[in-house]
């Protein structure tokens, strides 16, 4: 009995010693040790934690989107003042400009045109140098500086889509000259102040014709046909600047006659003269319809000078357009 009690105690003193060397290996879960661990998150506490992560997150993402607004705002009022300095600089060089001056507009459709060529206006109120607006439509906007280059004027179209305007060719003049409208928003007769004169095709936005006439001149109705009086010779004559023709009238006393004025239907050519120390008055009448037969006058159509545009208006709507210089001259 004693020698078996010895052997148990040696048996557990051998299995005391075994334990005591083991050891286990780190946790292949959380890569802690036994030891080391003091416990685990229970499935509700998960949740909590992704629920406060997520909205940490969404927080971040609103930051982000704001930051990312503010950016683009700040870009755009970037491209805003650029755009206004870039426009300061185009109107301080149409005013310090000793040429024709470089006009270009970020806005391109009508309304930015026309504020831009208003702006323009406004920066030479204190200048010898001017802009006028003369016509604007819905695909174009035409205008004329003075003062510019050796000091003469130039007539401008500006389409409207486009970020600059181009020159008419040869609708250029003496700054002393002066324009007006032939036939309400159709023709323009410019006037360079010594005789010579130019028709602009406000349409087709080019010079129609020149020629060299002194006093007033006349559009007959329905035509491309002007009636003239030459600065040298005092002759009337009839000038077709679609066809590039010139029709001497054939009156009495035909250079005697010192102006005509339209009544109606009718031309009253008036002059006087003297004659061995007696002076004598001339008058002669004739009918607008009778003229246009007699010299074989053609409508617009006929002549070509209504290229790529719409036929004129008829004489009753002329008649309608009296305001301006007793209708139809100038």
């Amino acid at each position: 009995m004693k020698k078996t009690a010895i052997i148990l105690m040696l048996a557990l003193t051998f299995v005391s010693l075994l334990s005591g060397c083991t050891r286990l290996p780190a946790s292949v879960e959380t890569g802690v040790k036994p030891s080391e661990y003091t416990g685990k998150l229970s499935a509700e506490e998960m949740k909590k934690e992704n629920e406060s992560l997520k909205t940490e997150l969404d927080s971040k993402k609103l930051e982000l989107e704001k930051l990312e607004k503010d950016y683009l705002n700040l870009a755009k009022n970037n491209e805003a003042i650029i755009s206004r300095l870039q426009e300061a600089e185009s109107l301080l060089d149409i005013v310090v400009s000793d040429d024709l001056p470089d006009f270009k507009s970020e806005g391109t459709d009508k309304n930015s045109i026309i504020s831009y060529l208003n702006d323009s206006i406004s920066s030479l109120d204190d200048s010898y140098r001017k802009i006028e607006i003369i016509q604007s439509t819905d695909s174009k906007i035409l205008f004329l500086t003075t003062g510019y280059g050796e000091k003469f004027s130039q007539v401008f179209t500006w389409t409207i889509g486009e970020d600059k305007p181009s020159i008419i060719e040869g609708a250029s003049f003496e700054k002393s000259g002066k324009w007006q409208w032939l036939l309400q928003d159709r023709f323009i007769v410019i006037d360079s102040g010594s005789g010579d004169k130019k028709i602009i095709d406000a349409e087709n936005s080019r010079v129609a014709g020149e020629f060299k006439a002194k006093g007033e001149i006349y559009l007959l109705p329905d035509t491309s046909t002007v009636l003239i009086q030459n600065p040298e010779s005092n002759v009337f004559s009839l000038y077709d600047f679609g066809l590039s023709s010139d029709q001497e009238l054939k009156l009495d006393s035909k250079n005697k006659y010192t102006s005509f004025r339209v009544d109606d239907k009718d031309i009253i050519f008036e002059g006087t003269y003297k004659d061995q120390g007696i002076e004598y008055n001339v008058s002669a009448t004739i009918n607008i319809e009778e003229m246009k037969e007699a010299y074989s006058i053609k409508s617009i159509d006929e002549t070509g000078a209504n290229e790529n545009m719409d036929t004129i208006e008829s004489e009753d709507s002329l008649d309608g357009q009296s305001d301006n210089s007793e209708g139809k001259t100038v």
